[in-house]
């Protein structure tokens, strides 16, 4: 099923950056350990080591910190490893050279050296660095010390301040704000500390973090913000960490199913959405198709929104290939940070779909409707637009990104649209979703959605709060809603009442109900969501509006009744390029196939052999081998019982790069008495 969601773990790596941070140079610590709860829940550690060194004739510090975080979303694990490396001159505590990385089954890179007042910083491993000038009143920030505020909050009087910072994510300088709260006395790691309290706000995030900060060494040794809290902690930690469900900090129940999500027209909903990742205000939150009444404080936003389904039909729309030379439309043209437009390979396959198109709608809706196609649903995601492409897997951000990426490679302007989203998850929800808007010319910015396959627009349960910005919702409720189709009449069409009905899965005792609902037949998956369903294609196959990865097909008795129902889902793995090594008794035909196959969501590996003169695969999760005797003339492998099909995706040098698993499963139609 694709997971129509995102994961703001980069906000959790600035926490961690400043949890590794405080420790003057004197009386060094060899190892400093932290831990990492998000909602009350030990699950991940910083830990951070210093030593020194000599390079190019100067002594310095050497800084090397890794953190830990597991989490679980939808399902899917999402294991979080942050590593960190900066060299710092003992002398002035100022950074000489920082680098970090991010890793789930993707990576985020970033590089900054400085040198006589400049930053040199790049987003890409052995790329081209920015240069950045940095002005006197800047601060360098390290991962020891925070002598500023030692300086103007423990040894001074100052009760707030305002800094300009030099940000090492984004390489940008930006303000903080810092407000003394008190002084309090703390008992971590077998130890007491004397602390100052200080409260910090990021003015390009929104992010307010309280800080206690060792009033010996101005340490951090711990901060808390929102649902996260970091801490100064002993070795024995590792032990105890858990794997914390981070569904309920991103969904908001409102216990309301709708089932077309793709027919709400108007919506009017009532939240309470804390936010984080840039400033907003309510402002922001008005534009045409979303009214915001009610308050913004600290990002903290409450009222009620009301959103109209905006149809844009492509007239007037700029003629491709398009040429913008608005000022204001320039970042949006231009390569950025996981969105990189300027890839040779992104750029030819943006040209090559979008080919013959007599305008800029028209291109975007052919970008759009391949990303939503071609990509399937994981998490953890892609995360940048060309890893997104390479692995074809991705959750709503990376879809969007990509989209993005692809707009821009022939010229459109595209931008990311964060906020939420109704789906009929658990009874009807919120969730923290990611989709693209496009510059239209004199129609201005519209937006779609590949993820949830509304390849030319996005339905009324979209809330959008910015760009880079974050949902921690609070609570919502649906006032009122509209469906496109609600003046016609709900009757169920003479074609569908044969599929109404419950389905038996018997191997988790747990009944599929097939109804009809806003207007089109639906599937009512147990314990998970509902799932309006399209019409049956050529073969009466009927798939979700929302993905491709789960389809239905139905088989009849020999009296022309239904008799059970085929639920078949599709599970993508790439390949691994590092492979076992072969046996040399496996055919030619048969070796491009054997190897191991990396299933993301699961974090396993599925392994392809060849034994006896059979192909199978090892399946870790049912700890099982599935033999695949049969080889259909469409390229299919199947097992003796047709449960499992494998299909295997071959790139254009003809190397087999991914495994599609499809899975079989067919339930009995129960007949009512």
């Amino acid at each position: 099923m694709k997971i129509l969601k995102t994961i703001s773990w980069l906000l959790l790596s600035v926490f961690l950056w400043v949890a590794a941070a405080g420790q003057t140079a004197k009386d060094l610590p060899i190892r400093m350990t932290f831990a990492v709860e998000i909602s009350g829940v030990l699950c991940g550690y910083s830990e951070m080591t210093i030593s020194s060194t000599v390079k190019d004739g100067r002594k310095l510090l050497s800084i090397n910190t890794e953190a830990l975080v597991k989490q679980r979303a939808l399902g899917g694990n999402v294991e979080l490893i942050i590593t960190e490396h900066a060299l710092i001159t003992p002398e002035t505590e100022l950074p000489v050279f920082v680098e970090q990385r991010f890793k789930t089954n993707a990576e985020i890179y970033s590089c900054t050296k400085f040198d006589n007042g400049v930053a040199h910083f790049t987003s890409a491993e052995n790329g081209e660095p920015r240069e950045i000038k940095l002005p006197d009143d800047v601060i360098l920030e390290n991962p020891l010390s925070f002598p500023h505020l030692m300086n103007d909050f423990i040894g001074g009087d100052a009760n707030q301040k305002t800094y300009k910072v030099f940000d090492f994510q984004s390489g940008e300088i930006i303000s903080k704000t810092y407000k003394r709260i008190g002084e309090e006395q703390l008992e971590l790691a077998g130890a007491s500390y004397n602390t100052t309290v200080l409260e910090e706000f990021n003015h390009q995030t929104g992010i307010t973090a309280k800080l206690w900060l060792d009033k010996r060494n101005s340490h951090a040794i711990k901060i808390s913000t929102s649902n996260r809290m970091i801490y100064l902690a002993d070795e024995s930690l590792k032990k105890r960490i858990q794997v914390v469900d981070v569904d309920n900090l991103l969904f908001a129940r409102v216990d309301k199913v709708i089932a077309n999500v793709h027919a709400i027209s108007s919506m009017k909903i009532e939240a309470s959405i804390q936010s984080e990742g840039e400033i907003i205000t309510t402002e922001s939150l008005n534009f045409p198709g979303q009214k915001f009444e009610g308050t913004v404080s600290n990002n903290l936003i409450e009222g009620v929104f009301e959103v109209e389904r905006q149809h844009y039909t492509g007239e007037n729309a700029p003629s491709f290939p398009p040429h913008f030379s608005d000022e204001k439309l320039r970042k949006y043209l231009e390569p950025e940070r996981l969105i990189e437009s300027d890839h040779p390979v992104l750029v030819e396959e943006a040209e090559r779909i979008t080919a013959d198109s007599k305008d800029v709608w028209e291109a975007t809706v052919k970008l759009s409707t391949w990303v939503g196609e071609n990509i399937m649903g994981a998490i953890p995601g892609g995360t940048s637009a060309i890893n997104t492409y390479k692995t074809r897997e991705g959750e709503c951000g990376s879809h969007s990104r990509l989209l993005a990426a692809f707009c821009r490679a022939v010229g459109i302007p595209a931008r990311l649209s964060v906020g939420c989203m109704y789906i009929s998850y658990a009874g009807g929800c919120f969730y923290q979703h990611a989709w693209t808007e496009v510059y239209m010319g004199d129609a201005g910015w519209v937006a779609v959605d590949a993820t949830a396959h509304e390849f030319d627009f996005v339905d009324a349960g979209h809330i959008r709060l910015g760009e880079k910005t974050s949902f921690n919702p609070k609570a919502m409720k649906i006032l009122d809603y509209q469906m496109n189709n609600e003046s016609a009449d709900n009757t169920v069409p003479d074609e569908y009442k044969k599929y109404l009905g419950n389905y038996l899965f018997e191997e988790r005792n747990s009944v599929f109900k097939i109804l009809y609902q806003d207007g089109s037949l639906a599937v009512d998956i147990p314990n998970a969501q509902v799932l309006a369903l399209n019409r049956p294609d050529e073969n009466g196959v009927f798939y979700p509006t929302v993905t491709k990865q789960l389809n239905f097909s139905f088989e009849n008795d020999i009296y022309g009744n239904i008799a059970s129902m085929k639920l078949q889902q599709v599970i993508p793995l790439g390949k691994k390029f590092e492979q076992d090594s072969i046996p040399s008794d496996v055919p030619d035909g048969i070796r491009p196939l054997v190897g191991n196959y990396w299933f993301a969501q699961a974090r396993v590996d599925f392994k392809v052999v060849y034994e006896n003169g059979i192909l199978a695969f090892k399946n870790p999760l049912t700890n099982e081998t599935v033999k695949l005797p049969k080889h259909t003339e469409s390229g299919l492998w199947k097992d003796e019982l047709e449960k499992n099909e494998v299909e295997f995706e071959r790139n254009d040098a003809n190397e087999v790069v991914r495994m599609y698993v499809y899975v079989n499963v067919y339930l009995k139609k129960q007949v009512e008495f």
